[in-house]
């Protein structure tokens, strides 16, 4: 008598607590995870296709999509943190690439970016070493490595400058700072002091600006990795609008 194997057809909602877990593959496909499952659900034609995670994966914890949008990095927590790369333009979304950290204990991988020539990839490993890896993500090699920060300032976001390859923004809790890959390393370019502003999310506006938005509603606007601005976009209360 054969086994009977269950094949999912359907998975609802969204997994909640990934970074960067929701984003459009093409203008009818949106990809998103559920359970253990990444999904790409066509919005038009309600169809869904899945990506299956790690066998032994405790858990997804950030996404990330190629610029050329044919790569998807996904990180998974376990035994060692790894991160998996697929090609989406394969039919079943094959799996390219499994990036970890090597002799390095790391646990889990935090947030990460592609490159804009979706030639690199870079990921944050989380507590107690915070140390910032850059692969050459198709030969599996580590360019580079860098701690970013301690175990005081966890760091919630890293991205590449859209320009060039080289430059890396890294974001957190008190942290705002710019390195340049040289020479086979990660160097430090900038470092801004930012006692009691947590920064939850940043992007680039131009080669030299970067906008990163805090905990308490503040935008907060940097060029050439000096702060230049800051304005509060928190709601007014509705007694005060009342009496406008």
């Amino acid at each position: 008598m054969s086994a009977i194997v269950a094949q999912s057809h359907h998975i609802f909602g969204i997994r909640a607590g990934v970074t960067n877990n929701v984003f459009y593959f093409d203008e009818q496909t949106i990809i998103f995870p559920s359970g253990n499952n990444c999904l790409r659900y066509n919005i038009d034609q309600k169809w869904q296709k899945f990506i299956q995670g790690s066998e032994k994966s405790h858990g997804m914890l950030a996404l990330a999509i190629s610029p050329n949008r044919r790569y998807l990095a996904v990180s998974e927590r376990g035994e060692k943190g790894s991160i998996t790369v697929y090609d989406l333009q394969q039919e079943q979304s094959k799996k390219r690439k499994v990036l970890t950290g090597g002799e390095l204990p790391v646990q889990e991988f935090l947030c990460m970016a592609f490159s804009p020539d979706s030639k690199y990839l870079i990921a944050q490993a989380g507590a107690p070493d915070w140390t910032l890896f850059y692969w050459v993500w198709e030969k599996q090699k580590v360019m580079a490595t860098m701690k970013t920060s301690s175990q005081s300032n966890p760091i919630s976001q890293v991205s590449f400058n859209p320009q060039d390859n080289t430059q890396i923004c890294v974001t957190g809790n008190g942290v705002f700072k710019l390195f340049r890959y040289a020479e086979g390393s990660l160097k430090q370019s900038s470092f801004q002091k930012l006692e009691g502003q947590n920064i939850l999310c940043h992007a680039w506006v131009s080669e030299e600006r970067v906008i990163a938005g805090t905990e308490t509603a503040k935008l907060l606007v940097f060029e050439s990795g000096d702060l230049r601005w800051e304005m509060s976009v928190e709601p007014k209360p509705a007694s005060q609008e009342a009496e406008r």
